[in-house]
């Protein structure tokens, strides 16, 4: 049976930044970190936390990219934490993650996501790539 391409991205881009991003801080940030894995945008949904719906540079980023943009509960990235590779002592402070865009990468992409690519920072903002299970059967 061929998989339903709408089922589940394929890849995740986590995404953490600071507050008022601009949207063009987060398009070159997900373009690099893609294409240095090989991921096409057409199949990346961008993943942030639920607390950054209102932010408008991350709403008009994935318009620019022409993708997804999903936010996620606190409480789903910290039960993922743990998979997380990279550690911010000032994030985890905060959120409670040692890194929101590597938990965001991995929950967004589903159970048994596996990261590509551990996250790559800017002064502004974070993106890590998290390729979903059903992609390596």
């Amino acid at each position: 049976m061929a998989r339903d391409e709408t089922m589940s991205p394929r890849y995740a881009a986590g995404l953490g930044a600071r507050r008022g991003v601009a949207a063009e801080a987060l398009v070159e940030l997900v373009q690099k970190v893609a294409a240095q894995h090989g991921a096409p945008l057409s199949r990346v949904t961008l993943c942030t936390l639920d607390s950054k719906a209102e932010e408008a540079g991350f709403h008009e980023a994935a318009r620019t990219l022409g993708v997804e943009l999903v936010f996620l509960p606190l409480a789903a990235l910290k039960a993922r934490k743990g998979s997380a590779p990279t550690h911010s002592p000032r994030v985890q402070a905060m959120f409670g993650v040692g890194s929101v865009a590597e938990a965001a990468a991995l929950v967004g992409a589903g159970p048994g996501a596996r990261l590509l690519a551990p996250r790559v920072s800017t002064p502004y903002a974070a993106c890590a790539l998290a390729i979903s299970a059903e992609e390596e059967e």
